[in-house]
């Protein structure tokens, strides 16, 4: 279970957006892009309080865009299969609603075994999505 004081720029985690809202965060997203069930999202901007969070895909779709492999770092299935990010959707919540949300969204991964993406990483997506 992720702890509030891990939470930083580049972790990734298995998020259940429903859970995220009912623990006071939020989105821009309209409801025909916003992501439904449990999903990667990246942190792109964290404080001592709250972060900023995007979703994660497997597959391609509308508005969304590559994430090159080279800025993943952790597990070798998540670091060698194809990721893709939202280019219009970002998540803010305080870090007690991530906490929860990873909870049920069933996020395996354990201190010492996160999975992340670089800095660089973090520039692409927050560049990406924060000048939509």
């Amino acid at each position: 279970m992720i702890q509030k004081h891990e939470i930083k720029d580049g972790l990734v985690l298995c998020l259940d957006p429903d859970e995220l809202e009912a623990n006071g965060g939020g989105s821009n997203a309209t409801n025909s892009i916003r992501v439904q069930g449990p999903h990667f999202f990246v942190c792109i901007a964290a404080d001592d309080q709250s972060g900023n969070w995007v979703p994660l895909f497997s597959a391609p779709g509308r508005l969304r865009i590559l994430f090159p492999n080279e800025e993943k770092s952790g597990h070798p299935k998540w670091c060698e299969s194809e990721t893709y990010f939202h280019g219009e959707q970002i998540w803010q919540a305080p870090h007690a609603a991530v906490v929860t949300a990873s909870i049920e969204g069933g996020d395996l991964s354990s201190p010492g075994s996160r999975i992340t993406v670089t800095e660089t990483g973090v520039n692409l997506v927050y560049n990406t999505a924060v000048s939509r």
